[in-house]
C-alpha cells in the first residue's frame, strides 16, 4: 500500500474485488481469458512461429515462380480444386524440373571456372612464369592438383551390375590416393 494513499487501509474483501475488476488502459485481471492469452509464452511462440513459416514459404513460393525457366508447364491456381492430386503432382515434377535445372547451370558454371583456371596455368607455364605463384598459390598445375583424386575428370565407368562394378561402388579413392571402403549405413540397427 503506497504511503500517500489517503485513506484508511483496504480490507481484504476490497482487495479480492480489486484483482477481478476491469480499469481503462491497464491489463485485463488475473484469472480472465485475455490475462492468460496476453501472457502466455507459447501462445506467443506459437503465433511467431506460425507467421514466419508461413512468410518463408511465401517467400520460397514467389522466388520459385520468378526464376523458374518451367513457367508454361504450371496448372493454372483454378485447376486446383478440380483434381488436387493432379495438380500438386505437376507441381512437384514441375519444381524437380526447376532444381535439376539450376543444378546443371550451376555444375556448368564450375566447369568453367575450373577450365580458366586451367588455361591460365597453360599460359604461366608455357610463358615461363610457373615459379611465380599468384593468389597465395592457389593457382592449379594439372588436372590431379586442380580436381583432385577422388572426382572423376573422364566418363563414369558404366555399372552393369558385374561383381567389380559392386566392388567399385562400395569404395572409393581419399584425397591421398588410398583406396577406401564406405562406411556401412545403418538404420535402426539394420544394415542397409
Amino acid at each position: 500500500m503506497p504511503r500517500q494513499y489517503p485513506g484508511p487501509p483496504l480490507s481484504q474483501a476490497q482487495k479480492e474485488e480489486q484483482k477481478v475488476k476491469k480499469y481503462p488502459h491497464m491489463m485485463p485481471a488475473e484469472g480472465t481469458f485475455m490475462f492468460w492469452f496476453l501472457t502466455n509464452r507459447m501462445v506467443h511462440m506459437a503465433i511467431c512461429l506460425s507467421v514466419l513459416l508461413s512468410l518463408s514459404v511465401i517467400v520460397v513460393f514467389e522466388n520459385f515462380h520468378r526464376t523458374t525457366a518451367f513457367l508454361d508447364m504450371l496448372p493454372p491456381a483454378k485447376e486446383f480444386w478440380s483434381d488436387p492430386f493432379k495438380f500438386i503432382g505437376t507441381y512437384a515434377h514441375v519444381y524437380k524440373l526447376h532444381t535439376e535445372d539450376i543444378s546443371a547451370r550451376t555444375a556448368e558454371k564450375r566447369r568453367k571456372a575450373v577450365e580458366d583456371v586451367q588455361k591460365r596455368s597453360r599460359y604461366r607455364k608455357a610463358h615461363g612464369l610457373e615459379n611465380e605463384q599468384g593468389l597465395g598459390g592457389w593457382m592449379a598445375k594439372s588436372d590431379v592438383e586442380c580436381l583432385g583424386p577422388a572426382i572423376p575428370t573422364g566418363d563414369l565407368p558404366s555399372h552393369d551390375g558385374s561383381p567389380k562394378a559392386a566392388e567399385d561402388e562400395s569404395t572409393y579413392v581419399d584425397f591421398e590416393g588410398r583406396k577406401t571402403r564406405r562406411p556401412v549405413k545403418r538404420w535402426l540397427g539394420i544394415w542397409e
